[in-house]
C-alpha cells in the first residue's frame, strides 16, 4: 500500500493522530506507514470515535478518515469539524457522493485509494502547508495517471462532466510536465516528435529529485458554481501567449491546453502566482 524512502518530506510530518475505519486490515496499513513517518497513532472504529467526540475535545488535531461510508460519515465529520480536527479523508476511487460530503464538511486534504505513502502525507501537509486555502478541499497529484482518474472524477460534480474533466485534463497535465517537472515548451515538442514524450514524463518522475513534488487540485462546491484551482511547485510562466488559439502554431504539436480549457469549461481562467496556480469557475444550474 505504500512506498518508503520519502526522506526529508516525511521530517516534519509528526505529531498524533486519529486513524478512523471500520476496515482492520486497512487501517493496519495505514497505521504501519503513519509511524514509520514519526507520527503517533491510535486506531478507532467508527463507534468509538463518534463516542470520543461526543464526550468531549478529542485531544487530536489530525484525523485520517479511511473511506467510511454514507451516514456514519457524515456524523463523525460534523464531530471533528465542530472539535476544529484536521481531516485527511481517503475515497474510493468512484465515491463521488463521500467526496461531495466531505467537502461540504470542510475535509481540508483528500486522498484515492489505493493510496501511497508519500500521496497520503502530502495529502495530510495541507492544513498547515502552503496549499492552504480558506474553503474547498485539496487533492495531491503527481503523475500522468493520476490526472487521468482525478479529473473524471471530480467532473462529475458539474453539469457537463466530460468538458471539465477535458479543461482539468489539460491544466493537471500542464502542472506536472510544465511545472513540476520543468519541461518547456520547445523540450517538450521535441519530444513529442520523437514519440518520447510520455516516456521522458515517466523516467523524470522516477527521480529522487521529484519524488516529492506534487501538484494540487483544489475543489471548492458552491451552491451555484464549482471552483477549481490548480497549484504546481515550478518556476511559473506567462500564460499570455497561451489564453487563446494562435494560427501561428497550428503546426506544433502541442501548446493548445489552455486555450482548450478556456473553451470547453472555463471561459474566465485567472492565473496566480507568476503562472504557478490557475482557478477555474463551472456555474451549476440548480
Amino acid at each position: 500500500m505504500f512506498h518508503s524512502g520519502q526522506g526529508s518530506f516525511l521530517r516534519s510530518m509528526t505529531g498524533r493522530v486519529w486513524v478512523i475505519g471500520d476496515d482492520p486490515r486497512s487501517v493496519e496499513r495505514l497505521e504501519h506507514g503513519l509511524l514509520t513517518a514519526g507520527f503517533v497513532c491510535e486506531c478507532l472504529g467508527t463507534a468509538a470515535a463518534r463516542a470520543r467526540l461526543a464526550a468531549g475535545r478529542p485531544g487530536v488535531g489530525r484525523v485520517v478518515l479511511d473511506a467510511v461510508p454514507g451516514a456514519a460519515a457524515a456524523e463523525l465529520l460534523d464531530g471533528l469539524r465542530r472539535n476544529e480536527v484536521a481531516v485527511t479523508m481517503l475515497v474510493e476511487a468512484e465515491d463521488l457522493p463521500a467526496i461531495e460530503a466531505g467537502l461540504v464538511s470542510g475535509v481540508a486534504g483528500f486522498a484515492v485509494k489505493p493510496v501511497e505513502l508519500r500521496t497520503l502525507m502530502a495529502a495530510m501537509m495541507l492544513p498547515g502547508g502552503e496549499v492552504l486555502t480558506p474553503s474547498g478541499g485539496c487533492f495531491p497529484f503527481r503523475s500522468l495517471e493520476d490526472v487521468s482518474g482525478l479529473s473524471q472524477l471530480v467532473a462529475g460534480l458539474c453539469p457537463d462532466p466530460a468538458s471539465v474533466q477535458i479543461a482539468l485534463s489539460e491544466l493537471m497535465n500542464n502542472a506536472i510536465e510544465h511545472g513540476n517537472l520543468g519541461l518547456g515548451f520547445v523540450r517538450k515538442g521535441e519530444l513529442m516528435a520523437a514519440g518520447a514524450w510520455r516516456n521522458e514524463v515517466e523516467r523524470l518522475l522516477g527521480l529522487p529529485e521529484y519524488a516529492a513534488r506534487f501538484a494540487y487540485l483544489r475543489v471548492e462546491c458552491r451552491p451555484r458554481e464549482v471552483r477549481f484551482l490548480i497549484r504546481d511547485q515550478g518556476q511559473g510562466f506567462d500564460p499570455r501567449p497561451y489564453l487563446d488559439l494562435d494560427p501561428t502554431r497550428s503546426v506544433e504539436p502541442h501548446g493548445r491546453g489552455i486555450a482548450i480549457a478556456r473553451m470547453l469549461a472555463f471561459p474566465e481562467l485567472v492565473f496566480l502566482d507568476g503562472g504557478r496556480c490557475v482557478e477555474g469557475v463551472v456555474r451549476r444550474t440548480g
